[in-house]
């Protein structure tokens, strides 16, 4: 049995939502460098990419759109390895679902 599905915007998967992503290193008419950018070959520079989701799943998805995000909750926390400190904190909606991080 087929599953219906719907399309929707997202963002592109490549640059992020971005749109533009790092070419290199240029050097402007006056001598110093920047960075140069290019649009994004999978989205074409405009940062999001249609993708196609189930019926249940984009009923999902409208739910946490239209939540309040009133109630929130966080997992994980801070570490420190070999001088280094970095989080694996995760945020999420408890009335819906979504991940807010």
């Amino acid at each position: 049995m087929n599953k219906l599905k719907v399309p929707i915007l997202d963002n592109c998967p490549e640059c992020k939502g971005q749109a533009y992503l790092p070419a290199g290193q240029e050097v402007s008419n006056s001598g110093e460098t920047y960075m140069r950018y290019l649009p994004c070959p999978t989205c074409n520079g405009n940062g999001a990419k249609t993708r196609w989701v189930e019926l249940a799943k984009f009923a999902t998805l409208l739910h946490q759109a239209a939540c309040q995000h009133a109630h929130i909750s966080a997992t994980g926390g801070w570490h420190f390895s070999n001088g280094d400190v970095y989080d694996d904190i995760h945020i999420s909606c408890t009335d819906c679902g979504a991940h807010m991080d």
